[in-house]
């Protein structure tokens, strides 16, 4: 037998191999270990180098890896992974009998841990077909990156356990490896597509072609892989489509935003406003990504083919309506092979460019490419350079390791001339030309990429040497840049937080650069990936291995063994198990700090008695009013903040600071924050701010990572619930089950009594907020809900969410597990753009304001619109009317207690206020009238909402004329005199609960709490101290519950990786019982209430 291997004479010692295979494992990290572990010791003795990614899944991963070493050394693990004995194909050039036995020992030992492990799990062993699954390559003088052909490709070995054996953020889960191997093209086949779209691109022609039946079909070619990759090497240049990510996380939301042509358009739309707004420069990239998937032929490609295995089934289930997805087999590292300049077919190839790699080659060509073949190449081909210096557009295609993105940390493309000229120009910029450095201490250049070109004048990681002048003039133009981002509303959240970080950096440096001088300027020198002083920035990503590349070699000056340079260190079972067991990251409700915080939180709650039912503190007017407490708050301080005196935040962001008016206007007197401050109430880090300044009146700077805390007397606002709340438990079938994450054993049987798991339908109140949230603790409806059903406190985690001021089904679980399966679902279908999900259905009730049509009518008043209702459409269908409107997020002003004078103006400043805008997302919504009464001029409405954004049907009642009533956000109306009345009411009924109630935890002490009573306003100004720390909205004075209810859900739960054609999953609905105000409307029941379709 004869094994398909690389040529001898190629220029490097090493080669490279890389694979994958889609295969089942197991879900257990304790069984997948023993695997992980035989393939770690089988590395480690062939002396290999790289990374092996094994995927805990039972039908959806497999194995994915890329290894370097010797020639010899690969092809004995290639022949382990084909499952083949040693002794059939010895290394040609193993010689040495000691190493011999070595090899054919370790194979034997991997061979049989194999064998056992997948007889244990009950599938098939995982080995590959033939030869030609590996690609191997090499190195020549023309790689990207090798500087040295000969050093190794990878600083160490990595053999470990992951969710994904290609990273998507978990959006590929429900492809199974039964989904993936199919649209494969051969080379060959892909050679040909690629000349018929070469032939078209050239002759002006689309690329449509007329099928049987005489449809029209266009066929569109994707480039799977990150944009700087798409960079140095394509194909077809012109005609292929860059999606312009980042991650591969990042593609399946392409998808989706392009898997209809209204969708796509939607999203092209607010690209271009924000691009335009912001960097001119990203147009181009974005521009392809226009492209529609639906009704059109698919061609994917990607580096070796793993990437598109996925993809291309992702798009089969998400554009149902394609004419066929395929993609090439092997990826271009295949397609090289045969194609490029060392294949069999070198006279016309339609990739040009590199292939990038995820090694320190960085790159490869053609002549990097073995097809197996004894072929002598003598002569290197020189490819077409496709990439362009970032600065200069010259033509450049070479990533450094040094060469990255300040703000971001991507490689960026810049030729030599300009990374001279750079460093000049920064030189010059900071008055460094008279600063002698020798040769490793020189300023480190700092580059911008593509997405961030745009802040290259403002934003630089290393502020050393610019003057007081310029620092401002870089927060100036960053603030410019951070405003133009609120435009697109979530969607530049990071990109604001990125913004602002910067500035509060430039402000902290502003206020220390007149103390540290050289010692800054030591600082600046240091490499900021590894903090290393004589590092030359060659140590980022898969160049270095980051922390890894630091430990090995801190590990090799302290040894006296010798190794070869590709040999890792040999480390026992016991560390491996212990080291992947240190990889693992822990859940973040788990790690000590989210644990100790719920510690302390289950303390609180016990020792202030908090989780108490509904009908305790409940009044005889149905208010619900806990006695006020003594409590500890703590802030961390935001990033906003940093740089602001204590004063100016805690006046303008906390409202019990800001002043109190009496009843005919007049502002009480006094310094209240310097009361506060003087009764060592108020503290920072810990410390009272008192003793920490010495002076009451001085105002303390506000850092990054501080902690605020304050002692106060808590009074929570008063909300109307019934002596019970309604609920319906539901137990779930045991095909939805899942078990515990880590669980050892994947038949672990199904908790019972308190911990199995359930979901709670709760028929929620308006005016109570579902969890403890600004000034509501014990009246969240959580707490009381757990103290009914005597639940430990905080057990129950909601599984969606719905305003305080709205009411209906609100659905609850006791398991994690079950919490994020129904959470995935409803994120999946309310966040799609297209709205075809129907995994969840979701049916409101409203009250709206006006006789609601029934029929096709002129709905709109084009003299009550404004500009941006332009972009409202509706149709109907029958007598349902769907509403088109796209939202966005209005961003309020931070200081949020002085500028309101209405109402409305109070309730939308504390909170993120949603409008019709054309920069806003994709919203749709139907209605339907139920019912009409002339005597209040109020119309019924079932409500469904296609798409799931923030105050969707809320804004969209509004936009067609017909607002919730007593929605005084969004257009509402309500009685004014009943609204002032009921007001009266809240503010004398908390006056009449015990005011002066001194419970505390033991965290404070006597004296505190006594001083914390003194200072409270509640307590000192009685009615005008409440309305100073209230909202009217949270003192039931309008706005505090709207007619809108939640009336019916639907979700249906699919069974581990069942098809998508309905069967095999499970179908929940939950009901919750009309409202008080729909049963006044004539004639109406709950069997005249159905799914509008």
């Amino acid at each position: 037998m004869t094994t398909n291997s690389p040529p001898l004479n190629s220029r490097s010692n090493q080669h490279c191999i890389l694979f994958y295979k889609y295969h089942p494992l197991t879900s257990s990290p304790a069984m997948l270990e023993k695997y992980r572990i035989a393939q770690e010791e089988l590395c480690r003795f062939l002396s290999l180098t790289g990374r092996i990614l094994l995927g805990l899944s039972e039908n959806g991963e497999g194995i994915n890896g890329t290894l370097a070493g010797r020639r010899d050394d690969l092809l004995v693990y290639v022949n382990c992974m084909l499952g083949k004995d040693y002794d059939e194909n010895a290394g040609p050039e193993c010689s040495e009998e000691e190493k011999e036995i070595m090899r054919k020992n370790a194979t034997t030992k991997f061979r049989s841990v194999s064998k056992t492990f997948f007889a244990e799990l009950g599938v098939p062993e995982l080995m590959f077909e033939s030869e030609s699954d590996f690609k191997w390559s090499s190195s020549s003088s023309s790689s990207a990156s090798s500087q040295d052909v000969n050093a190794s490709w990878f600083p160490d070995l990595n053999v470990k356990m992951v969710k994904e054996i290609i990273s998507t953020g978990g959006a590929f889960s429900e492809i199974t490896t039964k989904d993936t191997s199919v649209g494969y093209l051969t080379p060959k086949e892909w050679h040909a597509e690629m000349k018929l779209l070469m032939q078209k691109h050239q002759q002006g022609l689309d690329s449509t072609e007329v099928r049987e039946g005489g449809d029209h079909v266009e066929t569109i070619l994707i480039d799977v892989r990150n944009h700087k990759e798409c960079q140095i090497g394509t194909f077809l240049p012109g005609v292929a489509i860059d999606p312009n990510t980042k991650t591969f996380a990042q593609f399946p939301k392409w998808v989706k935003d392009h898997s209809n042509r209204e969708t796509s358009q939607a999203d092209v739309s607010r690209t271009k406003t924000a691009v335009t707004s912001v960097d001119a420069a990203t147009t181009a990239a974005a521009a392809p990504a226009s492209t529609s998937l639906d009704n059109k032929r698919i061609l994917l490609y990607c580096t070796g083919g793993i990437r598109c295995e996925k993809a291309s089934a992702y798009i089969r289930q998400m554009v149902p309506h394609n004419k066929g997805v395929y993609h090439l087999k092997g990826g271009i590292h295949k397609y090289l092979e045969e194609f490029g300049s060392k294949g069999t077919n070198t006279r016309e190839c339609f990739f040009v460019g590199k292939n990038f790699v995820f090694d320190r080659r960085g790159a490869m060509s053609g002549d990097d490419c073995l097809a197996g073949q004894e072929v002598e190449q003598t002569v290197e081909t020189k490819s077409m350079i496709v990439g362009q210096c970032i600065y200069c557009n010259q033509p450049h295609d070479t990533f450094l390791p040094e060469n990255i993105c300040t703000v971001c940390r991507e490689p960026v493309l810049v030729c030599t001339q300009c990374v001279s000229d750079l460093c000049i120009k920064q030189r010059t910029l900071r008055g460094m030309n008279n600063v002698n450095f020798n040769d490793k201490q020189t300023i480190r250049i700092e580059f911008h990429c593509e997405d961030h070109f745009h802040v290259n004048t403002c934003y630089y990681t290393s502020l050393y040497g610019f003057s007081l002048q310029e620092l401002n003039e870089q927060i100036r133009q960053l603030q410019l840049h951070s405003k133009q981002f609120e435009s697109i509303g979530k969607k530049g959240k990071q990109r604001r937080r990125t913004l602002r970080k910067q500035i509060e950096k430039i402000k902290a440096y502003i206020k220390t650069m007149d103390v540290c001088g050289n010692a800054r300027l030591q600082d600046e020198l240091k490499c900021r990936n590894c903090g290393s002083f004589a590092c030359e920035g060659k140590c980022w990503g898969f160049h270095g291995g980051h922390l890894r590349m630091i430990n090995k070699e801190k590990s090799k000056a302290t040894t006296t063994s010798d190794r070869t340079p590709n040999e890792g260190a040999e480390i026992g079972i016991d560390l491996a198990t212990q080291n992947q067991t240190q990889r693992a990251r822990t859940p973040s409700n788990h790690r000590p700090a989210k644990r100790l915080k719920r510690e302390q939180e289950l303390d609180e709650i016990e020792a202030l008695q908090l989780c108490k039912t509904a009908s305790e503190y409940r009044l005889a007017n149905g208010l619900r009013i806990p006695p006020p407490k003594v409590r500890v708050l703590r802030s961390s301080v935001k990033g906003r903040w940093c740089g602001k005196t204590l004063r100016s935040v805690m006046s303008t962001e906390f409202r019990e600071f800001a002043d109190v008016k009496s009843s005919n206007g007049d502002k009480h007197c006094g310094d209240w924050l310097g009361q506060i401050i003087s009764a060592n109430l108020l503290r920072i880090n810990g410390v009272p701010v008192a003793k920490m300044t010495g002076n009451p009146s001085l105002n303390p700077i506000l850092r990054n990572m501080d902690t605020i805390e304050r002692i106060i007397h808590w009074h929570e606002p008063p909300v109307s619930v019934p002596e019970k709340i309604i609920l319906t438990k539901h137990v779930l079938p045991d095909e939805l089950f899942l078990p515990r994450k880590n669980s050892l054993s994947t038949n672990e049987a199904r908790p019972s009594g308190e911990n199995s798991p359930l979901l709670y339908s709760i028929n929620k109140p308006t005016s109570v907020p579902v969890h403890p949230a600004g000034p509501y603790y014990a009246n969240s409806l959580l707490l009381m809900v757990e103290a009914q059903e005597y639940l430990t406190p905080m057990s129950l985690i909601p599984c969606h969410r719905i305003d305080r001021c709205t009411s209906g089904v609100l659905l609850c679980t006791n398991n994690p597990d079950v919490a994020r399966v129904i959470q995935g679902v409803m994120s999946d279908s309310t966040s799609s753009d297209s709205g075809k999900s129907s995994a969840i259905k979701k049916l409101y009730l409203a009250r709206v304001k006006g006789k609601f049509p029934h029929s096709s009518s002129k709905i709109f008043d084009s003299s009550t619109l404004d500009a941006s209702d332009s972009v409202v459409s509706s149709t109907w269908q029958g007598n349902t009317l769907e509403v088109n409107a796209p939202i966005a997020v209005k961003l309020s002003d931070y200081t949020r207690w002085n500028g309101a004078t209405t109402k409305a103006d109070e309730e939308a400043s504390s909170m993120m206020h949603r409008v019709v805008s054309p920069d806003g997302k994709h919203a749709i919504s139907r209605f339907q009238l139920i019912s009409y009464d002339p005597s209040t001029n109020l119309s019924l409405v079932s409500c469904f909402p296609i798409t799931g954004r923030g105050h969707q049907l809320r804004v969209h009642l509004q936009a067609i004329g017909f607002p919730v009533h007593n929605d005084v956000v969004y257009g509402g109306e309500t009685d004014a005199d009943k609204s002032m009345e009921q007001e009266k009411i809240s503010i004398q009924s908390m006056l009449n609960v015990s005011m002066s109630s001194c419970i505390h935890d033991k965290s404070i002490t006597t004296e505190e709490a006594r001083a914390a009573v003194t200072m409270c306003r509640c307590c000192s100004y009685k009615e005008d101290g409440i309305k100073s720390s209230f909202q009217t909205a949270q003192l039931l004075g309008g706005g505090h519950m709207i007619d809108l209810h939640a009336y019916k859900y639907s979700i249906s739960i699919k069974h581990g990786a069942s098809s998508t054609n309905g069967k095999g999953a499970t179908v929940m609905e939950f009901t919750a019982a009309l409202p008080r105000w729909a049963s006044t409307f004539e004639g109406v029941s709950p069997e005249d209430i159905n799914w509008i379709k």
